[in-house]
C-alpha cells in the first residue's frame, strides 16, 4: 500500500512537467511514458529524442546521458546518485556520455537538445516528449510485472520481452 502511495505521488509529480512540456509540442512530437520498469538483462530504455525526458529510478540503476548537440541548450540534470563517471563513447571523435548511478532515488531530466538516453534498472518511471526513437525492453522471465509503456498518448502496455524500437512522433497526418 505505501509503495502505491509513493509511485501515485512521483506520477502526480511528473504530470506537471509533462503538462508544461506538452504546452511547447510541436506538430508531430510524440510522447513515451514508463511506469515501473525493470529489465534485470539489460537497458529497461534507451532512447534518442529531441525534445525533453524527466524520469527517476528509484531501485538500484544507472542513467547515460549523451548530449548529441552540445552547447545548444540546456545541460542535462541528474539528483540523488551515489557515483558519476564520465565515458568515451566514440575514441574517434572524443565523443563522450555521462554516467550517474547508485542504489536511492535517482532523478533526471534531459531538456532542449537531441540527447541519447539510456537507462538501466528497476522502478524506472519516465515521461519523455519530441521526436525520436526508443528501444524498450523488459523481463522474459517476469513479462506482468516488469512495468508497463504508453507510446504518443496511446494506451498503456506491458514492457516487450524482447528489446522491440519504436518511434515517438505522431504522424503528421494526426498532428494537425
Amino acid at each position: 500500500m505505501r509503495r502505491t502511495v509513493v509511485i501515485c505521488t512521483v506520477l502526480a509529480a511528473f504530470a506537471v512537467p509533462a503538462t508544461a512540456l506538452s504546452l511547447s509540442l510541436t506538430p508531430g512530437d510524440g510522447t513515451l511514458v514508463i511506469q515501473n520498469g525493470s529489465a534485470p538483462h539489460g537497458a529497461v530504455v534507451t532512447l534518442v529524442l529531441r525534445g525533453a525526458a524527466i524520469g527517476q529510478i528509484t531501485g538500484y540503476g544507472r542513467v547515460v546521458i549523451q548530449d548529441l548537440t552540445p552547447d545548444t541548450g540546456t545541460p542535462p540534470e541528474v539528483t540523488g546518485f551515489g557515483w558519476y563517471k564520465r565515458i568515451v563513447t566514440d575514441k574517434v571523435t572524443g565523443d563522450t556520455a555521462d554516467v550517474w548511478g547508485g542504489a536511492d532515488t535517482l532523478r533526471f531530466r534531459a531538456v532542449g537538445d537531441t540527447y541519447r538516453i539510456t537507462i538501466y534498472g528497476s522502478d524506472v518511471d519516465l515521461v519523455a516528449s519530441g521526436n525520436g526513437n526508443a528501444i524498450l525492453a523488459g523481463s522474459p522471465d517476469t513479462p506482468a510485472h516488469d512495468g508497463r509503456f504508453s507510446l504518443n498518448g496511446g494506451d498503456f502496455h506491458s514492457l516487450p520481452a524482447v528489446p522491440a524500437k519504436v518511434m515517438i512522433a505522431v504522424p503528421a497526418s494526426a498532428a494537425g
